[in-house]
């Protein structure tokens, strides 16, 4: 049940500039949290990988049953919507994306209106979702940029390791960039970014950059100024708390469920609330 009706729908982009950070993850734990909670959500895959058949235990689609019959211009409106953990909830559902987009990326090339031909499709035919959800491949271009142009908000996770915690400028000169190259009138918000695959206990270099101990506390011995959430958040951007690493995360996905269905009550399940929260706020409060 909806403790609150909703009053936007959210277009949500999950998306990072550097590979295995945890995109498909955050995506389907998202969608299940917030759907748990008595709204609508639809997760859309602009992955040709079609990690989602993986994720939540699903087919691989055909054509006209993927994100790739959507794309096409004899596009009529019905969106081939397959249902995620219906034994569990009848709020989620989802658009698989897998090989077929291969094939979608050079005809959106000859398309006019080419990086917003979703954006097109989700205008001519509205989707009754409170919260769309676009998982992206590992490669910005061309499906995220399709799915930025399509964004009311972005989500970047973040993995805290050495070679990539310089990303998140890369990735926001990319965003600001084709933002002002689309011309986006309203611009999509950066919702935030969030640290994934977190292993504080075993992994140092998590510590370090994230300035945390093992159990999570602020380090003493490490000037707050120099973390990675520090220097996020002085760019006027948040930080979300961490995701932590856990072998549980791959046990649910190889059995097709999110952490919360697979291991309900698993610390770790809460990880996901402060994204949660703030998506659902969104949704719900007064324009």
């Amino acid at each position: 049940m909806k403790k609150k009706p909703c009053r936007n729908q959210i277009r949500l982009t999950i998306a990072s500039n550097a590979g295995g950070s945890g995109k498909t993850t955050m995506a389907t734990h998202l969608a299940y949290a917030v759907g748990a909670k008595g709204y609508k959500v639809t997760l859309i895959e602009l992955d040709q990988n079609g990690s989602l058949c993986i994720f939540a235990r699903l087919t691989p689609a055909s054509m006209e049953q993927s994100l790739a019959g959507v794309l096409k211009k004899t596009f009529k409106g019905d969106y081939p919507l397959v249902p995620l953990w219906s034994e569990y909830l009848d709020t989620v559902t989802a658009i698989q994306g897998g090989a077929f987009l291969e094939e979608s990326i050079g005809e959106i090339y000859n398309y006019n209106r080419r990086h917003y031909t979703l954006k097109d499709r989700l205008s001519d035919f509205p989707l009754n979702s409170d919260l769309i959800i676009f998982d992206t491949p590992a490669s910005l271009e061309p499906m995220g940029l399709i799915a930025l142009a399509a964004s009311t908000h972005v989500l970047v996770p973040i993995k805290p390791e050495y070679k990539d915690t310089g990303a998140f400028a890369g990735f926001l000169d990319w965003f600001y960039s084709k933002v002002d190259d689309l011309r986006l009138k309203p611009e999509p918000e950066i919702l935030g970014f969030v640290p994934t695959r977190v292993d504080l206990y075993d992994v140092g270099a998590h510590r370090d950059i994230l300035g945390l101990d093992k159990k999570g506390k602020q380090r003493t011995d490490i000037d707050p100024a120099k973390t990675l959430p520090f220097l996020i958040q002085q760019m006027g951007i948040q930080c979300f708390p961490y995701i932590r690493e856990s072998n549980y995360h791959i046990k649910a996905s190889g059995a097709g469920l999110p952490l919360h269905l697979y291991r309900p009550g698993y610390d770790a399940n809460e990880d996901f609330n402060p994204i949660v929260n703030r998506l659902i706020k969104l949704m719900t409060e007064e324009s």
